[in-house]
């Protein structure tokens, strides 16, 4: 687990790299969504707030009010202990709340978080682990914001690009061949000290065909 210095440290860093990576995109860009099971960018952003107030600052403050009591249905995901959840194929629907408005849920939040996180008296190691399970939850939806919106650029004739600037490098690809892997018993899954999600562990043992 995360020292409690360290995560107040990670805590802002993390949560500033979702907004950086939502900064090239338009209101309109993340407002869409392109299939089932893409989110809009939107969404990313209000998803990963809703966690923190969800299962960190509600619990945790007495005096916490919520930023949109309406919020707790409409940023659920699959987290059926906490109740219902909005569609997951509609979200795009979702005009409202306004990307201004979210963006001002995340500062809500972050106000919050960080007061919390210089208060190391209230955090208990229980809850230290639980803000450790966010950040990394937030990191995987940065990855999600950037799969998401490059699907749904690639349906634009126009051919957006997500950021620009990069140089061109006209290199020939490798040529591609098949690659030969001798099977046998081999070990999956966390086993360790580190952070590892509930289902990447435990280590077990596994007979793995040969492939290629």
């Amino acid at each position: 687990m995360l020292s409690i210095d360290t995560v107040a440290t990670r805590f802002p860093a993390i949560r500033r790299v979702t907004e950086a990576l939502v900064a090239p995109l338009s209101a309109e860009d993340c407002a869409l969504q392109s299939m089932p099971d893409c989110s809009p960018a939107k969404w990313h952003l209000a998803h990963t707030s809703w966690f923190f107030e969800t299962f960190i600052l509600a619990p945790t403050l007495p005096h916490y009010r919520a930023f949109n009591p309406a919020f707790r249905v409409l940023f659920n995901s699959y987290y059926q202990t906490v109740g219902e959840q909005y569609a997951r194929p509609r979200r795009s629907l979702l005009t409202r709340p306004s990307l201004e408005e979210v963006m001002q849920y995340r500062h809500h939040i972050d106000e919050h978080m960080n007061a919390l996180l210089q208060q190391p008296v209230l955090i208990s190691h229980e809850l230290a682990t639980a803000i450790e399970l966010g950040l990394n939850h937030e990191q995987q939806h940065q990855e999600l914001i950037l799969t998401d919106i490059k699907h749904l650029f690639s349906f634009n004739p126009l051919r957006p690009v997500y950021q620009g600037g990069y140089a061109d490098d006209s290199a020939a690809a490798a040529k591609l061949e098949w690659l030969n892997f001798s099977g046998g018993l081999v070990t999956l899954g966390h086993n360790g000290d580190g952070f590892a999600f509930d289902n990447e562990g435990p280590a077990h043992k596994v007979f793995l065909a040969s492939f290629k």
